[in-house]
Formats: C-alpha cells, sequence, structure tokens
C-alpha cells in the first residue's frame, strides 16, 4: 500500500507538468464612417478580445474566449476639423428580432474549440453566422459650408461598400447632422492557426487605418 501511494504521489507532478494554459489576446480598433475618402466623419473604436485555453499532452482541451469594446473613442474627420462626433444611446434588432441597446458587443463570451497538429494550434471560435460584431450608435455634425456635398457622398460610399448603416440625417442652411446606427465584425471571424509558441506576435493594418489588429499569444503560468 505504501508503495503503491508513493507511485501515485510521483504521477501527479507529472500530468501536471504535461498541462500548459495559452492566452491569446486580439487587441485593436474597427473605424465607424459616414462618408468616402473626401469627406467622412465617425468614430473609431478600440476594443479587446481575449482566448483562453489549455494544451494536455498534446491534446487541445476547450477553450473560451470573451470580447468588449472600449471606451476610448476617437473622432474621426476628414478633412480634419470639419466634423464633431460622439457616440450616443441607441437601439437595434438583431436577426432575431430582438432588440438591443448600442453599443453592444454581440457575444461578450463565447466557447472557442481546436486542434494542436505538432508545434501549430488551430482556434475555431464557436459561433455562427452573423458571427460576433460590435454595434454602436453616434452623431455628427458640420457648419461647414463646403461640406455641401457630404450627405449624397456618404450615401453613394454606403451602397458601393455595402455598409450595415442606419441613418437619420437633418439639414438647417449650412448645419447638418447625421445620426447613425452601425454594425462591424469582430475578429477572429473563422478558424485561425498559429504557432504554439510563447511571446508569438503578428498584426495587421496600421495604427492610423481603418481596421486595426494586433495579436499576441502568451503562455500562462496557472
Amino acid at each position: 500500500m505504501k508503495r503503491a501511494s508513493f507511485i501515485g504521489l510521483l504521477l501527479v507532478p507529472m500530468i501536471a507538468a504535461g498541462s500548459e494554459a495559452w492566452r491569446l489576446t486580439l487587441s485593436g480598433h474597427q473605424s465607424f464612417v459616414f462618408g468616402d475618402d473626401r469627406l467622412a466623419a465617425g468614430l473609431r473604436v478600440p476594443w479587446e478580445v481575449v482566448i483562453d485555453f489549455r494544451v494536455e499532452a498534446g491534446e487541445f482541451l476547450l477553450g473560451h474566449g470573451r470580447a468588449r469594446w472600449i471606451d476610448r473613442l476617437d473622432t474621426i474627420s476628414n478633412p480634419a476639423g470639419w466634423f464633431d462626433c460622439h457616440k450616443v444611446p441607441g437601439t437595434y434588432l438583431d436577426s432575431n428580432l430582438v432588440m438591443h441597446e448600442t453599443p453592444r458587443v454581440r457575444l461578450a463570451a463565447f466557447p472557442v474549440a481546436g486542434a494542436v497538429n505538432g508545434n501549430r494550434v488551430q482556434l475555431k471560435p464557436g459561433f455562427s453566422a452573423p458571427g460576433n460584431y460590435i454595434a454602436v450608435t453616434y452623431e455628427c455634425e458640420t457648419g461647414n459650408p463646403t461640406a455641401s456635398n457630404w450627405f449624397p457622398f456618404a450615401e453613394r460610399g454606403k451602397q458601393i461598400l455595402g455598409k450595415r448603416q442606419d441613418i437619420e440625417v437633418r439639414q438647417e442652411g449650412d448645419q447638418q447632422w447625421v445620426r447613425v446606427r452601425e454594425v462591424m465584425s469582430l475578429p477572429p471571424e473563422e478558424m485561425l492557426e498559429l504557432p504554439l509558441q510563447d511571446g508569438w506576435s503578428f498584426v495587421r493594418g496600421a495604427p492610423d487605418a481603418p481596421r486595426y489588429v494586433s495579436y499576441q499569444l502568451r503562455r500562462r503560468a496557472d
């Protein structure tokens, strides 16, 4: 009995040593814009997605993710100084005809499946179409008479790019206002494959681009 107990104690740390905890952090921003390259107004909304998972004896264990928008918004104005924008309370209907308040992340928490193949890991978020997204309501205005073509330019840009925007516009002389409800997808939109390497990082876009995503993979101590 004593010998069996001693062997059992030796096996416990060996199993624990084969289990690794990992965290993938995706951070960046989305630009919500009413307009086109010539006349544009909107907000840059930062966000963060964190995926935690474990690997044990070379096998992937079910992970989980969480997503949030960060209340640190930057105004977008092109040309600079022409437009003033800010976040406002709003509502929208989702695909199931359920009313929600904005700003809102569709899935603040979600499961993550995956697989390990050698020194690489595949991560697949457990949500279906329309995927994860952030919904925001914002208002922009301008009194600049040179911005008289703002509304037609913005409508043309919306049609060309297929933007999911619901807008209300108002104009009194040179003063123009718009209220926009808009939805944009959050990463990961699909399966991710990356090296299972502590400190691995990758960037898509640039910090001043309309969409920017930074990936950071870390081994956790727990």
